[in-house]
């Protein structure tokens, strides 16, 4: 069964996400083959293919072992974590995980909004 035509490069943005996410929290020796096909829970053959073309790219190189993001690698794994993650990492103080809340566009609706979340009112 050959995979759709998006899912290599879905795939590459994933391991580019994951270095970035690694190595930001000091995990790089987590960075093999073999831990980034389990954490994306992907065949090793798969990613090895998607690290190759990475490599060629020049967003990735091998450390022994472990692979590492290059400095362009890093300004587009950087980019892309940016763009995937940026409704969780924009959420400001006092703000819900509601997008239509009065809270993320009223600094009144916020202090309502966190007094609700603080008596145990969820949204």
């Amino acid at each position: 069964m050959s995979e759709s035509p998006g899912r290599e490069t879905a795939r590459q943005d994933e391991i580019l996400e994951l270095l970035y996410w690694l190595e930001g929290e000091g995990f790089q020796t987590n960075a093999t083959l073999a831990g980034i096909s389990r954490f994306l829970v992907q065949e090793e053959r798969l990613v090895e293919q998607s690290l190759e073309r990475l490599r060629g790219r020049g967003y990735v190189t091998m450390v022994g072992l472990e692979c590492r993001l290059t400095e362009v690698g890093r300004r587009e794994a950087a980019r892309r974590f940016a763009d995937e993650f940026a409704p969780l990492l924009s959420q400001g103080h006092g703000e819900c995980n509601d997008p239509t809340c009065d809270c993320h566009v009223n600094p009144a609706g916020a202090a309502e909004c966190h007094a609700r979340v603080q008596g145990g009112h969820q949204h």
